[in-house]
């Protein structure tokens, strides 16, 4: 495998970077290879794939300065850094520990840099940009009996909500765009709530019919069972769990992006159950829709356990598909309308039928559901198999 590495990028740069090669010998590809890019061949794509891969973080395990950990029991084996700096202690629950972990710097061997870069000042006529580059979580362990949870720090920061009307895909209440300013830091799950952690604290496991297990996320719950979840995990004396509002649930999911997906525009195909490009541009590697998100062109009539897939810049894993994802705001048909909240927090005063806010796509629906934009409502006691969601914890 060691060998593998300089053998990669001599490839890498006999190819794009035109250095000088053997022509009469064709380089041996590695035979640790596999069809990574499904185009029914191996070939040097799919070691220009695994080369990329080695260099991402948080795909087999998560980075420990992307995440923090709620810990299964106090017993469990700790091999993280020195002991914590600060230290909440409940009775009878364990003590919720906040440890700070120095980040890890990687340096790049060989760097392929673009011939030009433009930068585009945000309207709510054009694609919507962010006003401030996000920044790395840091890291934060906390300690709950149960199986693991896992969480991120989201910094606080500006961007542009909804889609622009030129976006392919999007409906009417994705608009108008408008700048939101979250000023805080806050915690996202970095899954969705699994089915594990659903009977952990409610001794229940209303998932069924649509893959079961203790990493799949929970999902035949409603709002109303939600806010009954959060009841019972706060009780814990751990903090105060929440779903997120509508404005922090999209800038997560953006993580910095101004494109339709986390990921990129996609807009080699169509936005139903086709399969195609994640991004299009000047790029080496190239992925596919179904290496980010599990939608009905990939998830073959099912959820799947969470951290199968890519996930965003923040380290949040499934914010494309896999199940909808409720969140604390009544609905609105748009972003017109007097007393908008700017300010990252839920509408709460009310919607026209009293339906609550879901985003994010499922398993069984189109791609474009799963835009980072797109936005459903659903009544607040209603179940179904493609509706989950995901904690959200003000520090």
């Amino acid at each position: 495998m060691k060998s593998a590495v300089p053998m990669a990028f001599a490839i890498l740069f006999g190819t794009f970077v035109g250095l000088p090669t053997v022509a009469q010998t064709p380089t041996p590809l590695p035979d640790f290879l596999i069809d990574l890019d499904r185009d029914g061949a191996i070939d040097s794509q799919d070691l220009l794939i695994l080369i990329r891969r080695w260099g991402l973080q948080g795909i087999a395990t998560p980075s420990p300065t992307q995440t923090h950990t709620l810990s299964p029991t106090p017993s469990s084996t700790n091999t993280s850094p020195p002991p914590p700096t600060e230290t909440f202690t409940s009775t009878p629950s364990p003590s919720l520990t906040e440890t700070p972990t120095p980040s890890s710097t990687q340096t790049p061997t060989s760097t392929v840099t673009p011939t030009s870069t433009s930068t585009a000042t945000p309207t709510i006529t054009d694609t919507p940009s962010p006003t401030e580059t996000p920044t790395n979580p840091s890291p934060l362990t906390l300690e709950l009996p149960g199986p693991t949870f896992s969480m991120v720090l989201i910094p606080a920061g500006s961007f542009m909500m909804g889609s622009p009307a030129t976006e392919r895909g999007r409906d009417a209440n994705e608009g108008p765009v408008h700048q939101v300013t979250i000023a805080y830091d806050f915690y996202m799950g970095e899954t969705e709530v699994t089915q594990g952690q659903w009977e952990a604290v409610m001794g229940s496991r209303p998932a069924q019919d649509y893959g079961e297990g203790n990493d799949y996320p929970v999902y035949n719950v409603s709002w109303d069972d939600c806010q009954a979840f959060l009841v019972a995990l706060n009780a814990l004396g751990q903090g105060s769990f929440r779903l997120p509002s509508e404005a922090e649930w999209e800038y997560a999911s953006r993580a910095g992006s101004t494109t339709r997906f986390y990921f990129g525009d996609s807009l080699g195909c169509a936005d139903g159950c086709e399969n195609c490009d994640a991004a299009k541009g000047p790029v080496i590697i190239v992925e596919k829709r179904s290496d980010f998100m599990w939608y009905c062109g990939s998830s073959e009539i099912s959820t799947h356990p969470v951290r199968q897939l890519f996930p965003n810049t923040f380290g949040l894993y499934d914010m494309s598909g896999n199940v909808f994802e409720w969140c604390q705001d009544f609905y609105r048909s748009d972003y017109d309308f007097a007393g908008i909240p700017i300010d990252g927090s839920a509408w709460e005063s009310g919607g026209g039928d009293g339906t609550r806010v879901i985003r994010g796509g499922g398993w069984s629906y189109d791609a474009r559901f799963c835009r980072s934009a797109d936005r459903g409502d659903i009544l607040p006691d209603f179940r179904f198999g493609s509706i989950g969601f995901r904690l959200a914890r003000t520090p």
